[in-house]
């Protein structure tokens, strides 16, 4: 009676953990610092900035660019979110960095806009592509890599327990893009919801399942299946909602996307987003974090695995 009693209580604090988690994370988006050029004078965008402090403190930050060029070029390099262009009235989205802040941005500089009497000419930079006209797909797509991950590594650990390291690094690096290349053809030729960029986006996929598999590969070697449980819980249930989700790390609380940026899902996401709808810009911060988890990973891999328990000493039969 006591291990049901305690498989209950185990089951629903689980489920009360990714309760708390994802609801937490998602349930009242708000933004966050969310970047902004304005292509006008300092002056004015102080101006502009205290304006919009007004209506909600902290919500976004303006930064003074000296012509549309200029600003154009930091939204394709994911340095900002929007362009604003006072003296045309006149705002520059980039919908497939984010169907939240595009739609949080517009509504909110359209309300100032209106307020003063003017009308706000909106354009989409990057629109989200017919496969993914609600921007979710990014999301689900991680995970579909995230879970190929998780199972190579214990799969290959119960398969071949005794495989050496080169063979293991082998077996998961060949899984990985077997995984990677699959999920890519599904997003790109089949769905439509990630297209453009099929070659990179197998490289990209390919590299993040072999960085799941490496560390839970590790974790299984050092530490046995509880490694396995801390990496599904620290992936999924904690990683995916601080990630940001569909909504973007600014839409969330901000104490959970600063954890978020340290762990790999949330990278992965900006790696894949980038990669596909961004031309390869500002891949140098999540493919680094991606880098370091997977080299503690093979650290781990390289360390002596667990001792197995010494085999019980049969007693002695009388004679």
């Amino acid at each position: 009676m006591r291990k049901i009693i305690g498989l209950v209580i185990g089951v629903s604090l689980l489920g009360m953990l990714f309760a708390g988690s994802f609801l937490g994370a998602f349930h009242q988006p708000e933004p966050h610092g969310v970047p902004v050029a304005v292509v006008a004078p300092a002056e004015l965008v102080q101006r502009l900035q205290s304006g919009i402090d007004q209506r909600k403190e902290g919500a976004f930050s303006l930064g003074a660019y000296p012509s549309f060029d200029a600003a154009r070029a930091a939204l394709l390099d994911r340095e900002v979110d929007a362009v604003l262009v006072p003296g045309e009235d006149r705002l520059v989205v980039a919908g497939a960095g984010g169907r939240t802040a595009a739609t949080v941005i517009t509504a909110a500089f359209q309300g100032a806009a209106q307020a003063q009497g003017r009308v706000l000419r909106v354009e989409d930079a990057v629109p989200l592509p017919p496969g993914d006209s609600g921007g979710i797909s990014g999301m689900f797509y991680v995970l579909s890599l995230v879970l190929p991950g998780l199972a190579l590594a214990l799969l290959l650990s119960r398969a071949a327990p005794g495989l050496g390291l080169a063979g293991r690094l082998g077996a998961l690096a060949a899984g990985a893009l077997t995984a990677g290349t699959a999920v890519a053809w599904l997003a790109d030729p089949v769905f439509g919801a990630l297209p453009g960029r099929f070659g990179w986006l197998v490289l990209v996929s390919s590299g993040i399942v072999l960085t799941i598999g490496l560390v839970v590969s590790g974790l299984l070697k050092t530490v046995g299946m509880a490694g396995m449980g801390l990496a599904g819980l620290l992936f999924i249930p904690i990683g995916l909602p601080a990630s940001g989700g569909p909504l973007g790390a600014r839409f969330i609380p901000e104490w959970y996307a600063a954890v978020g940026q340290f762990l790999p899902i949330g990278p992965a996401g900006q790696a894949v987003q980038n990669t596909v709808f961004f031309d390869g810009a500002a891949l140098g911060a999540p493919l680094g974090v991606l880098t370091g988890w997977a080299l503690l990973g093979l650290v781990l891999l390289m360390l002596p695995g667990r001792r197995p328990a010494p085999a019980p000493v049969p007693a002695p039969v009388a004679v």
